[in-house]
């Protein structure tokens, strides 16, 4: 038994060790094959999804490469005197996989996906295996705050697949409108998804209120009212150039950004439309196939969001809420976090809420604010200790050298997610009950 297990798990973590853009492009050539597809059509179209996600992935890397830096010296310059350091979601994602949990939660996963499906609880065949880990959180640090319970852990994490299913079926058909060329894909993207109710409320509140629910502001409206000066590319300029301002940069590396984050802005949208290209025949074949069998059925297939992040109303908003976070976390007195490696991933936190606001930049930069001053900085301070727990078992803890003495670490985006603080705390109760 203990060979068949390391054998498996040998398969799961060879598959892990393989990046996006070769692995999402690799599963879906094989279920399309499977389900009836030409060889021929589905290695060409896998092929463009490899490097959709490519040019995805470059681009994504040089926004957050470019914009730590400049979120580093905004903390020094501001001098913001906190003791807990947000190491970012590549720490804590890293030490969730490194642990012993993990090793039952990635096969259970495939197991639960396909029951739920089976028996009609969900639509969506969650094919993003690196991004299994955000259902995985929940599980962890009920692992860890009930001193090492895996059948609590376990309960947790099958808590979060149930729910991050259901709201990738419910926000599917919104998405799909919302985003061109995403018909039959889910986001069961656990970290996005659970900002976006609260997105969803608020966007409802916001079009209620005189003045900000009549106020015209998403990008096609800004560039027919400004001309060039609001299209994407000169915005990313410009929001580049007062980002950098504000970390007090010199004026050669704040050129530097704002052509870097014009750039972004105006390449992301064209490699979305390259993987959208590649995606279309193969998630068609994979659907049809699976309609054929669950009839009446309409099946999704769900990705990671950063195929949603390349919205120009969703970088604007993400870039100028950076400076605000700093601004918010030294301001508020029940905050106790350095908002830091996970500054630049806030788009992350509102890229779903973009279409139930229909792309405003206004509304969705006040819905921003609300959820990092009420939500991802009590909630990360919150659960420093455990994340710093977990982070220290997986012999990752490095705080950088600029912070001092501070020894406890957080997660501003992961460790703040909504859906995985709830199961989490309420599972742990019953680990409390002696």
């Amino acid at each position: 038994m203990e060979n068949v297990l390391g054998a498996v798990n040998k398969v799961l973590q060879g598959l892990l060790n393989l990046n996006s853009a070769v692995l999402i492009p690799f599963l879906l050539l094989i279920l399309a094959v499977i389900m009836g597809e030409k060889i021929s059509r589905a290695i060409r179209s896998a092929l463009v999804v490899g490097v959709g996600f490519v040019g995805i992935g470059v681009l994504i890397n040089l926004f957050f490469t470019e914009l730590a830096p400049v979120a580093e010296a905004m903390v020094l310059r501001w001098g913001l005197n906190l003791n807990i350091i947000d190491v970012g979601w590549g720490p804590f994602m890293g030490a969730i996989w490194a642990s012993k949990p993990a090793l039952v939660m990635l096969p259970l996963f495939f197991l639960l996906n396909f029951l739920l499906l089976f028996i009609k609880y969900t639509n969506t065949l969650d094919i993003d295996i690196w991004n299994y880990a955000l259902c995985f959180y929940a599980g962890q640090l009920t692992y860890v705050a009930t001193g090492n319970n895996m059948v609590l852990c376990l309960i947790a994490f099958t808590v979060s697949v149930l729910i991050t299913l259901k709201l990738a079926d419910l926000t599917a058909p919104t998405m799909q409108k919302y985003f061109p060329g995403l018909e039959g894909i889910s986001f069961p993207h656990t970290v996005s998804l659970a900002f976006t109710p609260i997105g969803y409320v608020l966007a409802k509140l916001l079009d209620k209120i005189p003045v900000i629910k009549n106020l015209d502001a998403d990008p096609e409206a800004i560039r027919k009212k400004f001309g060039v000066v609001g299209e994407p590319v000169f915005m990313g300029f410009v929001i580049g150039f007062i980002v950098g301002i504000a970390a007090g940069i010199e004026i050669s590396a704040i050129l530097y950004l704002s052509i870097t984050m014009a750039g972004v802005m105006l390449l992301l949208p064209r490699m979305v439309a390259i993987l959208v290209e590649g995606l279309t025949p193969l998630t068609g074949a994979i659907r049809n196939r699976l309609q054929k069998w669950m009839p009446n059925r309409t099946i999704n297939i769900g990705l990671d969001t950063a195929v949603l992040i390349g919205n120009p109303s969703t970088l604007a908003a993400g870039i100028i809420l950076i400076p605000l976070a700093l601004v918010l976390a030294a301001v508020l007195p029940y905050n106790r976090v350095v908002p830091f490696a996970d500054l630049s991933s806030i788009t992350f936190a509102i890229c779903m809420i973009t279409p139930f606001v229909k792309g405003n930049v206004v509304k969705l930069f006040i819905i921003g604010v609300f959820i990092i001053a009420f939500v991802m900085l009590p909630l990360s301070t919150i659960v420093a200790p455990e994340i710093t727990q977990v982070v220290r078992e997986a012999n990752m803890f490095d705080v950088p050298e600029s912070f001092g003495s501070a020894t406890t670490v957080t997660s501003f985006l992961d460790g703040a997610n909504p859906i995985t603080f709830v199961v989490y705390k309420l599972t742990s109760l019953f680990g409390a009950v002696k």
